[in-house]
């Protein structure tokens, strides 16, 4: 489990588990006015002021025919807009903007080094 700090007091606590019953992903966002849950199939938003909740399907890798298996077809993906960014040099392409990325990359690195050395790490 990570607990996160970002700008603007905004707190977020993150866990993650390799070994379920279910198998697969499975998302559940907390937020003061709503959650949002689902999996790599559909997700549900709930407005806990208004009780309305509206699904969404979440078939970005359908759409673009990724069947690979790493990360729901996600990895491969990644790499094809990768190399098609590469060869048309149009960064548009990508799918994940590379500063974000690296962006994630160092908060799970991050993470991990609040884990093994037991102290809170902070990223500017």
């Amino acid at each position: 489990m990570m607990l996160m700090e970002f700008e603007e007091d905004i707190t977020v606590n993150f866990s993650i588990e390799a070994f379920t019953s279910y198998g697969g992903r499975r998302t559940r966002i907390m937020g003061t006015r709503g959650d949002i849950v689902g999996d790599m199939e559909e997700f549900t938003h709930t407005d806990f002021v208004t009780g309305e909740s509206k699904t969404y399907k979440a078939n970005v890798l359908d759409a673009l025919n990724y069947e690979g298996v790493g990360h729901g077809g996600g990895d491969e993906g990644m790499i094809w807009d990768w190399i098609e960014a590469l060869c048309t040099q149009n960064p548009a392409v990508m799918s994940t903007p590379l500063d974000e990325s690296l962006e994630s990359h160092l908060m799970a690195f991050a993470a991990e080094e609040s884990r093994k050395e037991e102290k809170v790490v902070y990223l500017r």
